[in-house]
């Protein structure tokens, strides 16, 4: 019995000795196998593939990050001495004893993992600074596959782990490991690394950071999504609340500076939330030069024109009208764009304020829609260019436009309530928005005049040859539209819509590019624009746009709605202020009791009389009533006039047509 016992227990440690010999001479071969794979330090210290973007609101605030953002490089002797306690405390406090795997812990993980009803390696891993740098580098294989191994708790990972973590161990110092820890770790929202982490929440250098806030930083190691302060400052709070109690209770601070810190934890400034002008943001990083906002290594600050108070208002507003005049099970989106007179974006909203996250959807820019008869000032615009009167007299009544290929199509329009009232003035029959003599003036002067102006004034989107184009049924996106109008405002100069004012390399604040101040090229007459500018007047004074008054202010403006109520328009301006607003559902569901003149208008107006309070002195639209304009001469200069007889000549060519704008100013009414 004890001979069998004898031999049995020296058998098992024969087996164990050698499964040790082999364990061991395979462990050997990997780790000298990863040694040899290692590069130097320096190569490990910053793995951007792209730099990152800081926007700057035009006060110089930052209000947005786009792109994963890296601080300057880090050294862990020079580490800020609270930061490095409380990360080695909460992390792995044996970092510098160990030789880059704590079994102990290891096992606690499992232990625990399996006890609260987990895999052994789901949740807690256990594991010391150095795997975690293991895992970080991904054993140095850069292909997709391993990369997305590496971000799973596998047994396969783990094992592959130690060997890597004791090659590092061979390699590196320990301050060499930490460094490329505390340059590489994630820490949520974008940021890798402490001192990007530092930036982003507290927009300091880690070098001034004080406890508490050295305590947040290294409580989002455990979880940087779920315990960032941006997504649950209480959460946030706690868990920095827990790193202190660790420092203490591993004597790394006093109890009178536990005290202190816990009094005092840090909290994260409104505009370090990154949701104010998230649509913004995405706006400019589309209209930016993309060869230096999608693929520059640089980290990149651009300054903007964007106002977050006037952004605030914006948002206050649409949340407001949700909630109070639109139907709560409503799907429809609201987009604003609101601009200065010289086109510089101010605020920009591309749907509802609750869907603020950076990439979604912004239908100020990226949506194409009818804008319905808010594309009627170009018609009549270019009717005015050829000097047709505000004062005209033009039948209003049921037509019928034949047009194509030896006229072989039909186009009947009709007004939104089926009515017609006869002989009308240009005036009136735009503040009225009466379709049928719109597209009768566009079809006199010729599609291809309105659009030329269109186009020119900004309007990106292909507009087809037919006679339904003065009625808005080609697509345009907001922000062009609004534009657009700018260039009307701005007496017939086209105005470029504007975001950025420079780009700047943030490490050494060289100025790569800045916005062109260049005027903008005249499109049509200053007396076209100021005509046509009272007739917007007049719609808002009298007409469809009533809702868009501001009370004592002059607005002028224009509704839209596009067949069967799928879009709602205002577009509108006073001297200062240039504001765009659409209503539409996504999948193009007609709105339900929605119109251009309704809360489109509203919203206008509130926001207009919102961020106009503080102008003074009031400063009126130069426009000119229709009595003043059969005194003035069709041509307020020389240089308008020769613009004018250029203009004619560029459509004459287009079109192939020897009409001439005075043979059509004696046929416009001849009907």
């Amino acid at each position: 019995m004890h001979t069998m016992l004898r031999k049995t227990l020296k058998y098992f440690l024969w087996l164990s000795l050698n499964l040790a010999v082999i364990v061991s001479l395979i462990l050997f071969i990997a780790v000298v196998n990863y040694v040899n794979k290692l590069p130097p330090i320096a190569e490990l210290l910053d793995d951007r593939k792209r730099g990152s973007v800081t926007l700057l609101d035009r006060k110089n605030n930052v209000f947005a990050w786009r792109g994963n953002q890296f601080g300057g490089i880090l050294k862990s002797k020079g580490l800020n001495r609270v930061l490095h306690d409380a990360i080695i405390s909460v992390e792995d406090r044996t970092f510098y004893s160990h030789y880059g795997v704590s079994i102990r812990g290891i096992l606690g993980a499992i232990r625990i993992n399996l006890r609260e009803g987990r895999g052994p390696f789901s949740g807690h891993g256990g594991s010391t600074i150095t795997q975690q740098v293991a895992k970080i580098l991904c054993l140095l294989q850069g292909d997709t596959n391993s990369q997305k191994h590496c971000r799973r708790s596998t047994i396969s990972r783990k094992l592959l782990e130690i060997p890597f973590a004791l090659a590092l161990e061979y390699a590196y110092s320990k301050e060499d490991i930490l460094s490329i820890y505390v340059n590489r770790v994630y820490l949520g929202s974008g940021a890798y690394g402490f001192e990007a982490a530092s930036e982003r929440y507290f927009n300091k250098d880690t070098s001034e950071l004080s406890l508490g806030e050295a305590a947040l930083l290294a409580g989002l190691l455990k979880a940087p999504t779920r315990y960032s302060p941006i997504n649950n400052e209480e959460l946030s709070h706690a868990r920095a609340l827990t790193v202190l109690k660790i420092m203490r209770d591993q004597k790394w601070i006093s109890i009178e500076d536990f005290d202190q810190a816990a009094k005092n934890l840090p909290i994260i400034q409104e505009n370090n939330i990154n949701v104010i002008g998230s649509y913004y943001a995405d706006w400019i990083m589309q209209d930016a030069p993309q060869e230096i906002t999608k693929q520059s290594k640089e980290d990149i600050i651009i300054k903007t024109y964007f106002d977050p108070k006037i952004q605030k208002t914006v948002d206050d507003t649409i949340l407001t009208f949700l909630k109070t005049e639109i139907m709560s099970k409503s799907t429809a989106q609201i987009a604003v764009v609101v601009m200065s007179a010289d086109g510089r974006v101010r605020a920009m909203s591309g749907g509802r304020p609750s869907e603020k996250l950076p990439g979604q959807f912004n239908r100020a820019y990226q949506a194409k829609r009818q804008p319905g008869s808010a594309f009627k000032p170009f018609v009549y615009g270019a009717a005015l260019e050829l000097g047709i009167s505000p004062n005209t007299v033009v039948m209003d009544e049921p037509t019928t436009i034949m047009f194509g290929k030896n006229n072989y199509k039909e186009y009947s329009p009709k007004n939104y309530d089926n009515k017609y009232l006869g002989p009308v003035t240009i005036e009136e029959a735009f503040s009225r928005s009466l379709n049928t003599v719109a597209v009768k003036v566009g079809n006199k002067i010729g599609i291809n005049r309105v659009k030329t102006l269109a186009k020119e004034l900004g309007i990106e989107a292909e507009i087809p040859n037919e006679p339904s184009v003065a009625l808005g049924s080609s697509e345009v996106n907001l922000i062009e539209l609004t534009a657009a109008y700018a260039g009307i405002l701005n007496n017939g100069k086209k105005t470029n819509p504007k975001g950025w004012r420079d780009l700047t390399i943030k490490e050494t604040d060289e100025v790569i590019i800045t916005e062109g101040s260049e005027q903008g090229f005249r499109v049509f007459s200053k007396l076209a624009a100021q005509s046509l500018k009272y007739l917007m007047f007049s719609s808002v004074e009298n007409g469809t746009g009533k809702n868009a008054a501001v009370s004592e202010w002059q607005i002028a403006g224009k509704t839209g709605t596009s067949q069967s109520f799928r879009d709602a328009w205002f577009i509108g301006f006073s001297s200062n202020y240039v504001i765009g607003v659409w209503m539409g559902n996504d999948d193009n569901r007609p709105l339900k009791n929605v119109n251009g003149g309704g809360l489109p208008a509203k919203i206008f107006s509130r926001i207009m009389e919102k961020i106009s309070l503080e102008i003074v002195p009031r400063k009126e639209i130069a426009m000119i009533s229709p009595d003043q304009f059969d005194t003035l001469s069709s041509y307020d200069d020389a240089a308008t006039k020769f613009y004018i007889q250029s203009q004619d000549k560029k459509i004459r060519e287009q079109t192939n047509s020897s009409l001439i704008g005075g043979l059509i100013r004696a046929l416009l009414w001849g009907d």
